[in-house]
């Protein structure tokens, strides 16, 4: 007994990512503040604190006098006089004019500090609870530490949901690849394999319907080929029958011919024995086709072959009392399978000569084109209605009323356009001024 294997729903897989993505960010959120915590140990950077700090202590005691600070001191300031003219300030420009602005009484914030010395002058202080580089330079180059710093968690935390959904992906189509494997080889009626397993819940009850899907065509198929090769073991057997009452038929007009005979009956039993001949032909091909065998291509005059075409046909359209007209305009030759083609074209003169009225006439013209050759046939009948136009060349369709179909299997037209398909050549139906019309053109 095979071995069940397991599976978890959808709802886990993505509940796991859900914990695996969340589990990632609070890594890099601790390693982000490791590594805060040791730049500001290591004095690289300041604390948010320091800003304040450094102003509460040159403001400790209420000095007298004011003292320059370092270069190290984080707060923005500016030192003004009595008439409030600038003395000393460590910003320009528009930050200085903020500062400027805070020398009005009442005016207010949090984040700013002011003192007045002994000789009246006033500072005005500003900082900012933020953290800061402690070399200078960078602080003048770079945006504030703080801002970065944030920044830099906010790429970690976007690159860590980039990467989990990436992984997400990429396990869901490797899953879902196997639905295309699948696919592809029941396209292809590759059937004896297994189907794989997802290990998803949900995939593996669609392959297991694709599971019971493949169980079923590779029984239905199984079915179809033994029948196939029933019946062609029928056809084989019945062509093989037929072999022994043709020989007769044959044998029999053969010793007629030796028979001193009206000149009318010898013409007939002339036509019996040819008709004869292509009939065992035809049973040949028909044994060939049973076994898998195949008529091989061979290069063949095309104006013999036209010939030999208007001669089988011929006394079809005497015992019809049909005129066949022939134009034989062919040259030069082609690689063809001859008794095929010889089979298709007489299906479609026959078909003309049965579906034009006793005393008409049916063309049959052959000539060269650009590039290739055509073989014509005109009737003098009712012509092809719509459906017939359009599928009087499918197999076993006898839907034509107004070409008579009664009585016919719908397999001449279709076989025509087969060899001809063979041939790489077209088959066209049409209706002309007299009646139908079928072209079959070869390049």
């Amino acid at each position: 007994m095979a071995k069940r294997q397991r599976s978890v729903s959808l709802s886990f897989v993505l509940l796991r990512f859900a914990i695996v993505m969340l589990a990632c960010m609070m890594l890099c959120f601790h390693v982000w503040y490791l590594a805060l915590v040791w730049l500001q140990n290591t004095g690289v950077t300041y604390r948010s604190a320091v800003p304040n700090q450094q102003v509460k202590q040159m403001l400790v005691g209420e000095p007298k006098t004011f003292v320059s600070p370092g270069d190290d001191f984080l707060a923005k300031y500016a030192l003004f006089d009595q008439n409030g003219e600038v003395l000393e300030s460590n910003v320009e420009g528009k930050k200085l004019e903020n500062l400027a602005g805070f020398l009005q009484e009442g005016t207010y914030s949090i984040d700013v500090s002011r003192h007045t010395y002994a000789d009246g002058s006033t500072v005005i202080f500003r900082s900012q609870y933020r953290g800061e580089f402690a070399n200078p330079v960078l602080r003048d180059m770079l945006p504030p530490f703080e801002y970065l710093w944030l920044a830099t968690l906010g790429v970690a935390l976007v690159l860590c949901l980039l990467f989990n959904t990436l992984w997400l992906r990429r396990y869901l189509s490797s899953k879902l690849k196997l639905f295309s494997e699948v696919s592809e080889k029941v396209g292809a009626q590759e059937l004896d394999f297994t189907i794989p397993h997802a290990g998803i819940r949900e995939y593996d009850q669609a392959l297991s319907a694709m599971e019971h899907m493949r169980e079923a065509l590779y029984s239905s198929l199984s079915s179809q080929w033994a029948a196939q090769q029933e019946r062609e073991s029928e056809i084989a057997a019945l062509a093989h029958d037929l072999k022994t009452p043709l020989t007769l038929v044959g044998g029999n007009a053969e010793l007629l011919l030796d028979e001193e005979l009206p000149a009318r009956s010898h013409k007939m039993v002339e036509t019996i024995v040819s008709s004869n001949d292509r009939a065992k032909q035809y049973v040949a091909s028909l044994l060939e086709t049973s076994t898998g065998a195949d008529e091989v291509f061979e290069n063949t005059s095309l104006c013999t072959m036209f010939d030999e075409l208007c001669e089988s046909t011929m006394a079809i359209a005497e015992a019809k009392m049909v005129c066949l007209q022939t134009q034989n305009g062919l040259e030069g030759a082609a690689s063809i399978q001859k008794d095929h083609l010889l089979r298709a074209l007489g299906n479609v003169v026959q078909n003309a000569i049965e579906h034009t009225p006793t005393g008409g006439n049916v063309y049959l013209k052959g000539c060269m084109i650009d590039g290739g050759w055509q073989v014509t046939v005109c009737d003098e009948g009712n012509g092809f209605s719509k459906a017939a136009l359009h599928h009087a060349t499918e197999r076993l369709w006898r839907g034509d009323a107004a070409r008579g179909a009664d009585g016919h299997n719908g397999l001449g037209l279709w076989f025509a356009a087969q060899v001809v398909k063979t041939h790489a050549g077209q088959l066209e139906l049409r209706n002309c001024d007299s009646g139908g019309m079928v072209t079959i053109k070869f390049c």
